[in-house]
């Protein structure tokens, strides 16, 4: 398979993504718990990454599927796998056809990372087939004030002891389609530095087009959130939070 830029970014993911963050673990234990209607259900996390959340619902005692499309992002998150009992799978999150399960979870920006729209349809109707009566579908997508204002036409840097990263941020708000334009410069053992190009894209999706496509699978909304919160979304929220159920 040949490497992505998510590969190369796997060692650095988290540092990235979270800044420390150690709230969403908790969090979408706390949805699991709260809106499951099935007692300690089995999960499996669609985009899993690094395996930070995957591993956290592991340790309070789920029986836990890690399934991403990057060899690079699950070396890592089953080298965080404490309790050894998650199982991680290497495939194609819009076409998985894995065991039926009790609670599908997608997060940190996975849905907008899926920009063709059919694709991500394509998930949903996966998803519904898999979940067990019962379950919930939890999946957090960021919003239009994400894309359009807090990356736009914006430059980024990240500096650290060990890599530098520099992105470039282009979003066509016609099409919806964000696109980041990344410079890695990496530390090795000699100290010396490597560089590594790429290019992630991510689409935005309204509330209309997500509810559309799970209620066409056969979800129903069960809840709506804001970012890592209980209440409504509101203006200034970088992502929603959906809890589907079947």
């Amino acid at each position: 398979m040949e490497e992505s830029f998510y590969d190369i970014l796997a060692a650095h993911y988290d540092v990235l993504q979270l800044n420390g963050d150690g709230s969403w673990g908790p969090y979408i234990h706390g949805l699991i718990t709260d809106f499951c209607r099935i007692k300690d259900p089995s999960v499996t996390d669609l985009g899993c990454g690094t395996g930070m959340i995957t591993n956290y619902l592991a340790s309070k005692g789920l029986s836990v599927t890690g399934v991403d499309l990057s060899p690079d992002m699950l070396s890592m998150a089953s080298s965080g796998d404490e309790t050894g009992t998650v199982t991680w799978v290497c495939a194609d999150i819009t076409s998985y056809e894995g065991p039926s399960c009790g609670c599908f979870i997608s997060t940190m920006d996975t849905i907008g990372h899926i920009t063709d729209e059919k694709a991500l349809a394509d998930m949903f109707t996966c998803v519904s087939s898999l979940l067990e009566e019962g379950g919930v579908f939890i999946l957090d997508v960021t919003t239009k004030k994400h894309f359009e204002s807090s990356l736009g036409e914006n430059v980024f840097y990240e500096d650290y002891e060990d890599f530098t990263l520099l992105w470039v941020n282009h979003y066509d708000k016609e099409n919806r389609i964000n696109h980041a334009e990344m410079t890695l410069f990496e530390l090795t053992e000699d100290d010396l530095y490597e560089r590594y190009d790429g290019e992630l894209t991510a689409r935005f999706y309204s509330r209309e087009e997500i509810e559309e496509m799970a209620s066409k699978a056969g979800l129903k909304k069960l809840a709506l959130f804001g970012d890592l919160n209980r209440e409504a979304p509101g203006d200034e929220d970088e992502r929603i939070f959906y809890v589907f159920g079947k």
